[in-house]
């Protein structure tokens, strides 16, 4: 197939290598930027040669069709930035460019449809929790935390937003301290709003309680409450010991009641190389299957969960768990639901293709990339920046802070609430609350400073830099 790559005059010498590696021949259109160009650009330049053409992603918005039947050549989109153009060319028959959607986009894309369906076909089957699976990819059971202390709408909503990010189990967190009469309650209303149920308690009674509404599994069975073994019939139980070889006279006792029975050597944050030792032990002498707590590390340790939560969930993976344990309890591990989600699928992809986790269509880059995009220009007439004197705009000042989920810009005209910096500073452009520039400036950088925020949930505080721990 012979390919004609079109790029701007920024990025010709980084497309013109990429071109050598693979036979292609490039046309540098006269522009410095190359999402500047348009089709107007190729009309003049015989194309009859070529069996396709690659414009740069960024030009979605031009009607590169016309051109293409105008033409008699295919044109279509490339990727959004020149680095991801060797991946692009090695799958090129394996794509369907388009004339509206970037190469990338549909690459990723189509590689994330075909790894999810090669995991979700998996026909491996331990036993069911509830409606749930236990087989094939690592399922998610998500705690939530003092659950008896939530009223009935708090409750509903935690549910959900677990159901939401990817958990496949709804654990009940029970207190030390608790009512009977909200343990009822509660269990009552999570079995109406979820597929499977569990209840996380040493209580003899309130695991009686929980049985009674018909919870699917029962958290936490130990020698120290082993006179509850008698209740667990046709539910799965969670049993754990740190010795590895009471755990397994434990489970070998538990499935004399029932056969849904799974291990948990524990996880402990404070010597977790010894906890994967037990874990890898354990797998070696028995095929039960294992509840991994990988919430206990990111909750204890003063780290992105992110990256945590992708190596221990890689490592699950090899020592053969069924099943990831987390909670969001705290602010620092909203999110691991889904980052848990999204690796156990990674993990189980690079298991099962025998390849590393990367280029699957998905995965759990936030603030670093695969490939960077600069641009390495010389630049003359350099004008040096600086910082002028604050003057007051006459058409007053605003206020910005954000909650969970929306940025607000408050003036004494009004409050205007929003996601998006762009849709408020245009706001405020329009109904004319702002006439000088370096006003307009100002308002431009906290609200897209708050927009970040909103987006990493983190803290906001006007006219303070967002905190990025070390990078600061």
């Amino acid at each position: 197939m012979k390919i004609l790559l079109v790029t701007g005059r920024l990025m010709e010498d980084e497309v013109r290598k990429i071109a050598e590696d693979f036979g292609c021949d490039v046309h540098i259109v006269d522009v410095d930027v190359a999402s500047f160009i348009t089709p107007r650009h190729l009309r003049e330049i015989d194309l009859s040669s070529y069996d396709l053409i690659l414009v740069p992603g960024l030009t979605a918005n031009c009607n590169w069709k016309e051109l293409e039947d105008e033409k008699g050549v295919k044109v279509r989109l490339g990727p959004i930035h020149a680095s991801d153009l060797p991946l692009i060319l090695k799958n090129i028959e394996k794509i369907d460019l388009s004339h509206k959607i970037p190469a990338c986009k549909i690459l990723s894309e189509k590689k994330a449809k075909e790894n999810l369906r090669l995991v979700d076909s998996l026909d491996e089957c331990y036993f069911y929790i509830g409606d749930v699976k236990i087989g094939g990819r690592m399922k998610i059971v998500a705690e939530i935390v003092d659950a008896t202390r939530m009223d009935r709408d708090r409750l509903i909503e935690t549910i959900d937003y677990y159901i939401e990010s990817g958990a496949d189990v709804i654990d009940l967190g029970i207190p030390l301290e608790f009512d009977l009469r909200d343990v009822e309650r509660l269990v009552k209303v999570a079995r109406d709003h979820c597929k499977a149920l569990s209840i996380d308690t040493f209580n003899k009674r309130a695991i009686e309680i929980g049985l009674e509404h018909g919870v699917d599994m029962v958290m936490s069975l130990s020698y120290k409450n082993l006179d509850c073994l008698e209740l667990l019939r046709d539910v799965a139980v969670v049993v754990v010991e740190r010795d590895v070889e009471k755990l397994k006279k434990l489970v070998d006792t538990a499935k004399k009641k029932t056969e849904r029975v799974i291990a948990d050597p524990i996880l402990d944050p404070t010597n977790v190389f010894e906890s994967l030792m037990r874990y890898h032990r354990f797998r070696q002498i028995d095929n039960t299957p294992l509840l991994f707590g990988v919430g206990n590390v990111t909750e204890l340790m003063d780290a992105d969960s992110i990256g945590i939560n992708a190596i221990l969930t890689y490592i699950a993976e090899e020592i053969g768990c069924q099943l990831l344990f987390t909670t969001e309890a705290s602010d620092k591990t909203k999110g691991c639901i889904k980052e848990l989600r999204i690796a156990s699928y990674m993990a189980k992809v690079s298991k099962l293709k025998k390849t590393p986790p990367k280029d699957l269509g998905f995965d759990l880059l936030v603030f670093k990339e695969k490939r960077i995009e600069r641009i390495d220009r010389e630049v003359k007439d350099v004008i040096v920046a600086e910082s002028c004197e604050f003057v007051r705009d006459p058409m007053g000042e605003f206020k910005i802070w954000i909650d969970s989920e929306r940025i607000f810009c408050g003036h004494e005209k009004g409050v205007i609430v929003g996601r998006k910096a762009k849709e408020i500073l245009d706001t405020v452009i329009k109904l004319g609350l702002v006439s000088r520039l370096d006003h307009a400036g100002y308002l431009g950088c906290e609200l897209k400073k708050a927009e970040i925020a909103l987006r990493l949930n983190k803290s906001y505080v006007q006219d303070e830099e967002l905190r990025f721990g070390i990078f600061t």
